[in-house]
């Protein structure tokens, strides 16, 4: 039996008494098993306890400074006693610390910030060394200050803290009092002006997974060789990117606990759900595992009204998995279940229609594709729903070959009048024009989307008409909240539309992707089939949203009042 809280931590998961997956078992087993090497020949390490207990009792300075913990002392919870205890309580035969790489990979809100704050501040004023330089690091400046920001409120937060630093205004600095300015925190990211002449004592590189490059990783790593004493602390959660320096640090790290690779200078911790359980990620007992800090400031109450969102809107599920759970998850996801989409299917017809408000989207083939010109009509007088149909076009020639290669019946289609094919091998740009003006007399268009970089002669010959053609943007930027929107609409049964077999077949194709920021859009690379009709109604229904938008702006009539 151990008496240190670190091993007392390791020895719970490893029997069971606490659930865990299968990395946090390994790694708690690596410490116990490393334990009753202290003292082999081949072994130069020891733990101490007394090591460890000092970052403890340095974390009582801490006053929590925002959520229903404000003003109340930091406690660590067990499982970040394991950690940071693990990292500072490893000592090398010099009494330095052994693992000089350190990889910590947990769900969202469960206080890796604030972890990582507390070591900041600890190495920064505490480690017994001249010039303790600490470094706040991100792929950019504006993120790295997020957690250098996070260090300063809980230093003004803490009066012992306090007495410990000294601030200067107007400099992202926080220096440790009595070192003449030598030790220091500072924020860096790949954008800062200067990256020379750097000497770190630890680096702690902020939400690991979002960087796209390993340049400030190596610089930061290179600035280390005139110390015997480091750490470099990556704190992430689990992301998209497979190809990126996160993740080679993760496969690293697997590969230590796995015991596959010896590497004596590396510690890590991965909490989240192993792959033969991950089908259960609505269940509490799943959401345990993964976070180890819930029910003590990450609620089980949020994890559900999360999982309840991924109920509501499938897409969200992947940002489930990836920010609650901590598993990895490709960029690209299915999106519009079949079910949810085909239980809209309305038997309303293109007479019904005569006169109502809608808006049109646009999405053209550039060469001899299929295109679709997408009417939204929101709800309104004389609608229940939202409703919507699509034109399809395509040109005639070796429509035949095409129909092979797409494995779709365009012939038939075509025949049914789902489809309108156009002469030549080329898109008709004003075939495509008529059918729009055609529209344009029978409904109330409030405008016509259309691809931003397409500016071509159907654009301008539509304006001449005097059609009100409205420029849209294919990023995320634009593309979100209407994404976002047609799925509400889908799941909550709000949107009608005719059964057309190219549309149902488009919208079972829809693979979308997503931002860093959790954002949204459809990716025609990654959906194996077309998904133009979807495409072209996003674009509709984002116009709508546009339109609707500037007509609540107060300023928009009467214009901005200088006074």
């Amino acid at each position: 039996m151990y008496s240190d809280k670190v091993s007392k931590y390791a020895q719970s998961i490893v029997t069971g008494e606490i659930p865990s997956c299968r990395y946090v078992k390994l790694a708690c087993q690596r410490h116990l098993s490393d334990m009753d090497r202290i003292g082999d020949d081949d072994f130069p390490y020891t733990f101490s306890e007394e090591a460890a207990e000092r970052f403890f009792k340095f974390c009582t300075y801490l006053k929590h400074y925002k959520g229903e913990y404000s003003g109340k002392s930091f406690k660590l919870e067990p499982w970040q006693e394991f950690v940071f205890g693990s990292i500072y309580g490893w000592l090398n035969e010099s009494k330095n610390w052994r693992f000089h790489y350190v990889y910590l990979e947990v769900p969202r809100k469960n206080g890796k910030t604030t972890m990582a704050a507390a070591g900041a501040a600890f190495d920064c004023a505490m480690v017994e060394q001249t010039g303790a330089e600490v470094y706040c690091v991100a792929t950019k400046e504006d993120q790295a200050k997020l957690l250098y920001n996070d260090c300063l409120a809980y230093i003004n937060q803490s009066e012992d803290l306090q007495e410990m630093f000294e601030v200067l205004q107007g400099r992202s600095t926080l220096y440790a009092r009595d070192t003449s300015r030598t030790s220091f925190i500072k924020p860096l990211g790949a954008d800062s002006k200067r990256h020379d002449g750097l000497n770190p004592v630890s680096v702690y590189a902020d939400e690991l997974h979002a960087w796209p490059k390993r340049e400030l990783w190596d610089v930061m790593e290179d600035a280390f060789g005139a110390r015997n004493q480091y750490h470099m602390i990556a704190i992430t959660t689990a992301g998209h990117d497979k190809n990126g320096i996160c993740f080679e640090e993760r496969k690293h790290l697997v590969e230590i606990l796995e015991g596959n690779i010896q590497s004596e200078d590396k510690f890590g911790m991965i909490y989240t759900v192993d792959k033969d359980r991950q089908d259960d990620w609505s269940k509490e007992e799943i959401w345990n595992i993964a976070n180890p800090n819930l029910g003590h400031g990450k609620q089980a109450a949020y994890m559900q009204s999360q999982c309840s969102k991924v109920s509501q809107m499938p897409s969200k599920l992947n940002t489930f998995l990836n920010k609650q759970l901590n598993i990895w998850t490709d960029v690209a996801q299915a999106w519009l279940r079949s079910e949810d989409w085909m239980s809209n299917c309305s038997p309303l017809k293109e007479s019904d229609l005569i006169g109502k408000v809608c808006y049109a989207g646009i999405d053209l083939a550039r060469v001899n594709d299929l295109s679709a010109v997408a009417y939204y009509f929101p709800k309104q007088e004389g609608l229940k729903n939202s409703h919507t149909f699509v034109d399809f076009f395509l040109p005639e020639e070796n429509i035949d070959k095409k129909a092979i290669t797409d494995r779709v019946p365009y012939r038939l289609w075509q025949r049914e009048g789902h489809l309108t094919l156009t002469a030549g091998k080329t898109t008709d740009w004003d075939f495509i024009r008529h059918s729009v003006l055609k529209r344009n007399g029978q409904f109330a268009i409030q405008g016509v989307g259309y691809d931003r970089h397409f500016a071509g002669e159907l654009v301008s010959s539509l304006e001449k008409e005097k059609v009100k053609m409205k420029p849209f943007g294919m990023g995320y930027l634009s593309m979100a909240t209407p994404t976002s929107e047609l799925e509400r609409l889908c799941v909550a049964s709000q949107l009608t539309h005719n059964n057309n077999p190219i549309l149902n077949w488009c919208a079972n194709n829809v693979v979308v992707s997503q931002d860093p920021a959790g954002n949204l859009k459809p990716d025609k690379l990654k959906s194996e089939h077309k998904i133009d009709g979807i495409v072209a109604l996003i674009i509709s229904i984002g116009i709508a949203i546009s339109d609707n938008t500037e007509s609540e702006n107060p300023y928009k009539e009467r214009g901005l009042r200088v006074i």
